[in-house]
């Protein structure tokens, strides 16, 4: 993070009334541009809504007694996923609960604005509450961890911890936690049922990143307590029911085939994904 971005939560309180408020202003990275173009929103399932940015995934649930946002993108997509919200129909004020799929600044980075602007409570994994409320960006545990102050986003308060099959309840609507750590310690995924007037309903799910990704001098294969929880995470998110999912990073979702679901296709993805990696730094410790 620059200086001048440290540097602006102590100014304003003399800055103009228009000024961007702290916890929304723009985090700057070679990718966040891309990801957080704004796209309409688009409804998944009788009670689901993509509302999300082009390259960061956020969904909301929608019941008659509140809504439930999952994710919060960017602090400058904050914004963003509120205008989604009243353009899908449904007033950012009703919001009761913002969940989150894991503690990056691409995912986490705008919860704290949208906490503040809805007064919506928050709930992540418990090993996520360590990088949103701690003063390291990152759990200690997290392969990108060696990032350090790059990756410093806004911190959230008075956050729910949630552990696998914990289950948030709005109304009628009931969203269960499913743990999916090994991209960052505390990741989770989130599903629940939709259904329509008829009596119809889907199982959704919201899935957390499962890639093998971090910091330059981080190896999958010294940490074998992680590539465990990831394959691990990898299986339970495999045979999820899973009528309809979205993702984290929703370009990173698979079409499904041959009666295959799509949350299948996701962890088969990232398996090979894992497995590759392994595979590289095999040959790196071996070159001379």
């Amino acid at each position: 993070m620059t200086l001048s971005l440290l540097l602006s939560g102590l100014l304003l309180a003399a800055a103009p009334e228009n000024a961007v408020p702290a916890d929304q202003q723009p985090f700057e990275c070679t990718s966040c541009e891309a990801w957080n173009a704004a796209v309409e929103p688009r409804q998944l399932a009788a009670n689901s809504w993509y509302v999300g940015t082009r390259g960061l995934g956020a969904a909301l649930i929608i019941d008659p007694e509140g809504l439930v946002l999952i994710d919060g993108g960017l602090p400058q997509s904050a914004e963003r996923i509120l205008d989604n919200v009243r353009k899908a129909g449904f007033d950012p004020a009703d919001i009761r609960w913002i969940l989150n799929s894991h503690a990056h600044f691409d995912h986490a980075g705008g919860i704290a604005a949208l906490a503040r602007i809805t007064g919506a409570k928050v709930a992540v994994g418990r090993e996520g509450v360590i990088a949103l409320t701690g003063s390291p960006p990152y759990h200690p545990d997290d392969p990108q961890a060696a990032f350090g102050s790059l990756t410093l986003f806004p911190r959230v308060n008075d956050i729910r911890p949630v552990d696998d099959g914990d289950r948030i309840t709005v109304g009628r609507t009931t969203i269960t936690a499913v743990a999916s750590p090994g991209h960052a310690p505390g990741g989770m995924s989130w599903s629940w049922r939709s259904c329509d007037a008829s009596g119809e309903c889907q199982s959704v799910v919201y899935l957390d990143s499962l890639n093998a990704v971090s910091a330059d001098d981080y190896r999958f294969s010294d940490h074998p307590a992680t590539v465990a929880a990831l394959r691990d995470s990898i299986r339970r998110v495999s045979v999820l029911p899973c009528d309809v999912a979205t993702a984290a990073h929703p370009d990173q979702l698979p079409q499904a085939a041959n009666g295959e679901s799509a949350c299948a296709r996701y962890a088969a993805a990232a398996g090979q994904r894992l497995q590759q990696r392994l595979v590289e730094e095999s040959k790196s410790s071996a070159s001379p």
